[in-house]
């Protein structure tokens, strides 16, 4: 087992930085002790300048930053694959919700993180972002077993098995970001569902508070085609216009969706240093729209990637998700490079720490950093020959290599194998909550 707690060198095959210089250096590796990363350099300096140290021989590996789901729902991992073939909302309001209405509690919520868990661990993914009832359930379950997590405590109006009102589910929040200020892994964020569901006068408390605190807020914003055309009918303008009138478009708000963008309102964003996260998955499969990064990108607007909930999805493979954005960024462009796999991988690693507000502690392979780190085994037919390390990451099944995951420097999956988590006992309790689910 290689915890880096001892001063430790993973010599790589290929080590990806991502920043400062997102270049694959090849016969490189990184040193670690005490879960943080010291210094990258050759693997014939590394073991010059440390021959102490414990060596982790990865040399038919990719090392690089672990991933980094910025929106998620994990619990609904329970709910994959119900539902299939509807709009959003059909969806939610015919199968979602009253599944949901009856089903979820804190033992749902338990089985549905830790089954969302394992399978982001061998996919590579090293921080995740939840919004879910029972917040206080996830928090537990990530620190437990030693996963990065931004709980975003859900801020909703509707009665439900978590709360009664918006005040309430404020009160509870702001309790549990007490609780794990000083947490290494635990980071907090308030969620609101979305601008349509939430009233103005709760959104503006719950920016003021957020304000006041120093945390982040997630929220679905122009998740629709439909959602757009509703804010038109209602407002007589786009919701990104509507919270900007309210001064509701601020650095720390993490807009998840972002479907149906003109350029002024792009414009917009990038002004107010807003952060995107761009579902592709969940979009299409939902038929709610497409997120225009490559115009994000263009000005200059901070893009993260995640997999929204494996209810609408199925999957969370977050270099699933890379792939797809690329290939729409580029889709009837005449360009194939307009959007590069570099940008991309940028989004799923360092890109998602800055969206979450995170990128002094992880996203990338630089000193000081904590290390959350994958390694990818390259060795394999699918991969080789490996000429561009970059594209073979987005265009393949790489996250099916994956066969390192460390979180500050904690081994949790190691080649095939999860450490601290009984997968047999995960995947028997999902199989029991199917059989609830389908009485």
């Amino acid at each position: 087992m290689s915890n880096l707690t001892v001063k430790t060198l993973l010599l790589a095959r290929h080590l990806l930085p991502i920043s400062p210089s997102n270049t694959v250096l090849d016969d490189h590796g990184v040193v670690v002790e005490n879960g943080r990363i010291l210094a990258i350099d050759s693997n014939h300096s590394l073991l010059k300048k440390h021959p102490e140290a414990v060596q982790v021989d990865l040399r038919h590996h990719i090392v690089m930053p672990g991933l980094i789901n910025a929106h998620g729902h994990l619990a609904m991992s329970l709910l994959r694959g119900l539902g299939e073939g509807h709009l959003l909302d059909t969806w939610l309001r015919e199968v979602i919700w009253p599944l949901e209405t009856r089903f979820v509690s804190p033992d749902f919520v338990a089985a549905g993180t830790r089954l969302a868990i394992a399978e982001m661990l061998s996919r590579g993914v090293t921080t995740a972002s939840d919004m879910y009832y029972f917040p206080e359930v996830t928090a537990a379950i990530a620190a437990e077993l030693g996963f990065r997590a931004q709980i975003a405590f859900p801020v909703i109006e509707q009665r439900n098995s978590y709360s009664n009102t918006a005040d309430e589910c404020i009160h509870r929040g702001v309790e549990l970001n007490d609780a794990y200020r000083t947490a290494k892994t635990i980071h907090l964020a308030f969620g609101p569902h979305a601008a349509y569901t939430v009233p103005k006068d709760t959104l503006t408390r719950v920016f003021t508070l957020a304000a006041e605190i120093g945390i982040p807020i997630q929220m679905h914003i122009h998740e629709t085609r439909q959602e757009v055309r509703n804010a038109h009918e209602k407002l007589g303008s786009s919701w990104i216009e509507y919270l900007d009138r309210y001064g509701m478009l601020v650095p720390e708000l993490q807009a998840v969706h972002m479907t149906s963008l003109t350029p002024e309102e792009i414009q917009r964003v990038a002004e107010r240093d807003v952060k995107v996260i761009h579902c592709p998955y969940s979009n299409l499969k939902l038929n709610s729209g497409r997120c225009p990064i490559s115009d994000l990108y263009s000005a200059g607007i901070t893009v993260a990637l995640g997999t929204d909930g494996a209810a609408s999805n199925n999957a969370l493979d977050l270099l699933g998700e890379a792939r797809l954005a690329a290939l729409l960024a580029n889709d009837g462009t005449e360009n194939p490079s307009r959007v590069t796999s570099e940008q991309i991988l940028e989004s799923a690693t360092l890109g998602g720490a800055r969206a979450l507000g995170l990128e002094a502690e992880t996203g990338s392979i630089e000193s000081g950093k904590a290390a959350d780190l994958i390694a990818i085994d390259v060795d394999n037919p699918g991969l080789q020959p490996l000429f561009d390390a970059h594209a073979q990451l987005i265009h393949t099944a790489a996250a099916n290599q994956v066969s390192h995951t460390w979180v500050e420097g904690k081994l949790l999956y190691e080649n095939g194998s999860h450490i601290g988590l009984d997968v047999n006992e995960v995947v028997a309790t999902a199989r029991t909550w199917r059989d609830r689910l389908s009485t």
